[in-house]
């Protein structure tokens, strides 16, 4: 059931004011009623919730500030290092591949009797493996 004069009755209670005339409506209308039952004691309890929360110290809310700075700042710079770190072996691969590539193609070719663009062919897909893990490793640890 619903009553046109709902919006004005739980404006009212938020006021803490009801006027003669809702007053009177209230009195003869069952939802408005029953609205003002439920509505009153739901803020009744949050006046009594808002009047008895305990409001921490100064301190302890400057305290729990510094230690969320602090969690953050440690975040930030562990990002930082995970990049450097993934930078850093890339680099290193590439450089491995750059100078040992060559002479373990040769090296490949000799012992196994393998043509060197399929050595250089299979070492560009190790290469291509690895620069995957790491920017997969680089995706999940962020």
């Amino acid at each position: 059931m619903s009553c046109p004069h709902e919006d004005q009755l739980l404006d009212a209670l938020r006021r803490g004011f009801i006027a003669a005339e809702l007053e009177e409506h209230v009195a003869s209308c069952p939802s408005c009623t029953e609205l003002r039952l439920v509505a009153g004691a739901l803020l009744d309890d949050r006046a009594d919730a808002i009047a008895t929360a305990d409001v921490p110290a100064a301190g302890a809310m400057l305290w729990r500030m510094r230690v969320r700075a602090r969690r953050e700042a440690e975040a930030r710079a562990r990002q930082s290092l995970l990049l450097g770190h993934a930078a850093t072996l890339a680099v290193a691969i590439a450089l491995v591949a750059f100078f040992f590539g060559p002479i373990l193609a040769a090296s490949a070719h000799q012992f196994a009797g393998i043509d060197r663009p399929l050595v250089i062919a299979v070492a560009a897909s190790l290469l291509l493996a690895a620069a995957t893990a790491i920017g997969g490793w680089m995706v999940v640890r962020r």
